[in-house]
């Protein structure tokens, strides 16, 4: 099998390129790309197997890219490597025709990325094998498509998404009704959890493992998946949910820092969506949610309570104040400062000496 290494990080790059052991995992070539443009010409002249590509890259970026492998090369299984802690441009690439998973740069490590090289590699096997895979005694059900629409679902999906996924796996299973017992498909699907709710430090693989196991061999497929899959599935979609908002909350706090420290430049909400890890719209929509304001109501905000302070000094000028708290025309500070406080900041300054307060 080929693969295609594609990320504007030549650090990167070198570090997947000889961190993976490559025999191990069937794949006997592997290509690198300094940005989404030349992994496109790579995949237009070689039939690649798999694409590990980041998201954002300069000339085209891996949404771009994606787009375009699912024309030429619609068979190449993708995996989206990116430093964006941003859901919105994960989700917008999960959509595309076999995107099998998400590592994010700053937390992988070589276990992490050959675990998920490997779930991809099977995914091709498994595509090219179906047919053979139809014949075995106890036909499978879950196979790599389903695996892979699991994963998807758990970290992306909403609860009726995945309720609704896993009906259809179980559907598939029917014919299985007499083997359950029998079959190891059962113990993907736990592998599937244990993998996910590790990759968020939900629990540990064994843990499980041990716990569902028990479980499913008390019961029968329609109460092992009714009861102990189901269940276990909402349940860590749930938590995944949770462990998503905390690190969003995080980034919110981070964002506010941010903006108290740098106030008095030329700040701007693609800056600090840059510094906290998300995209510019991503950040825009969610600082507003979890503020219940805009990204400018806040820092204007921010610069009038720092003008009140610079205004208690009475030789200071308005243009003098603009500028120290971020503004570079006072006539526009002076419309901010009275939009939100009802006087302008000369006034503010009157009032202030004539209430005895210096």
């Amino acid at each position: 099998m080929k693969i295609v290494i594609a990320d504007d990080e030549i650090l990167v790059r070198k570090g997947i390129s000889m961190s993976i052991a490559w025999k191990e995992l069937d794949i006997d070539e592997v290509f690198e790309a300094a940005d989404g443009q030349q992994a496109l010409e790579i995949i237009s002249k070689n039939p690649i197997d798999i694409l590990l590509t980041d998201i954002k890259m300069p000339r085209m970026d891996g949404l771009e890219l994606l787009k375009k492998v699912r024309v030429i090369s619609p068979d190449t299984v993708n995996i989206v490597l990116s430093c964006v802690n941003d859901m919105e441009c994960v989700r917008e690439a999960m959509k595309f025709n076999k995107a099998v998973d998400y590592i994010p740069k700053l937390t992988m490590n070589t276990d992490e990325l050959q675990s998920v090289i490997r779930r991809a590699t099977a995914y091709v096997k498994g595509t090219r094998e179906e047919l053979g895979k139809q014949e075995e005694k106890l036909p499978l059900f879950f196979g790599a498509e389903y695996e892979t629409r699991l994963r998807r679902t758990l970290e992306y999906g909403t609860d009726k998404e995945l309720e609704d996924l896993l009906e259809k796996i179980y559907e598939s299973s029917m014919i299985l009704e007499k083997c359950w017992r029998e079959s190891s498909e059962w113990e993907e699907i736990i592998g599937v959890f244990a993998s996910v709710g590790k990759k968020y430090g939900i629990y540990e693989k064994d843990y499980l493992t041990e716990k569902t196991i028990r479980a499913l061999k008390e019961a029968s497929a329609r109460e092992a998946f009714e009861k102990v899959i189901s269940q276990e599935a909402l349940w860590m979609h749930e938590r995944i949910e949770e462990e998503k908002r905390k690190s969003y909350d995080a980034g919110i706090r981070a964002s506010l820092e941010y903006i108290n420290r740098n106030y008095r430049n030329n700040v701007k909400l693609g800056e600090v969506a840059e510094y906290i890890g998300m995209s510019e719209s991503y950040f825009s929509r969610y600082f507003k949610k979890v503020m219940g304001e805009g990204f400018s109501e806040y820092l204007n905000k921010v610069r009038v309570e720092k003008a009140k302070e610079v205004l208690q000094d009475k030789k200071i000028t308005m243009q003098e104040v603009a500028e120290l708290v971020g503004y570079s025309n006072s006539a526009y500070f002076t419309q901010i400062f009275k939009n939100l406080t009802g006087i302008s900041p000369k006034m503010y300054q009157k009032q202030f000496f004539m209430s005895g307060l210096k």
